[in-house]
């Protein structure tokens, strides 16, 4: 099983602060991300992702408290029992 954390304006979006996802051998973070949004009838992925599937600059995405911008991005490989975080760019002055 996998534990997705949100946080921020994903977090008051969805009314919910995570959700469990069965983990399947060979999970990436975007299989994942695809998986997540299969589930919750609330549209959300547009907050982290861009249309053509890249990070939006500023969103966060950690797994196991690792940013994935120093793992393999999107393609990183999930094990059974990470923990991801979701966290959308953030914004305001």
């Amino acid at each position: 099983m996998l534990k997705i954390q949100f946080f921020s304006l994903i977090r008051i979006l969805l009314k919910r602060d995570a959700i469990d996802i069965p983990w399947v051998e060979g999970d990436t973070v975007q299989s994942v991300l695809n998986k997540t949004q299969a589930q919750i009838s609330t549209p959300f992925l547009h907050k982290l992702l861009d249309e053509k599937g890249a990070s939006h600059t500023g969103t966060i995405i950690l797994v196991n408290r690792k940013n994935i911008l120093h793992l393999q991005g999107l393609q990183t490989p999930l094990s059974d029992g990470d923990v991801l975080a979701f966290f959308p760019p953030g914004a305001g002055g």
